[in-house]
């Protein structure tokens, strides 16, 4: 992957990114709104779609939070997160982070 290719967008709220390995990943730094939320991932997963379109597969997504941000999270945020494991083909992985 040369520079060009390079898939990144950082604010003061949350980074995402693609790594060598073509797995997204999002990082929250400090709460976000649901709508935020959906918005990153439909981002991230076009973006992962159109760089593997040539090799299809299960999409691979790390989410990153503080475990203090996670608790605070709300339902329906929650829920989101597995149905995008469960219905929408991806792998996600949750990270917990001490702060």
């Amino acid at each position: 992957m040369n520079e060009t290719d390079v898939f990144v967008r950082k604010t003061a709220n949350y980074r995402i990114w693609i790594d060598e390995a073509g797995a997204g990943n999002i990082r929250v730094l400090k709460r976000i709104n649901f709508k935020t939320l959906v918005a990153l991932f439909e981002e991230l997963h076009g973006e992962i779609r159109k760089r593997s379109s040539d090799n299809p597969g299960k999409v691979h997504i790390i989410f990153y939070i503080s475990r203090s941000l996670y608790e605070e999270m709300s339902v329906n945020a929650k829920e989101f997160l597995g149905f995008c494991q469960s219905c929408m083909g991806i792998k996600f992985e949750l990270v917990l982070m001490e702060m």
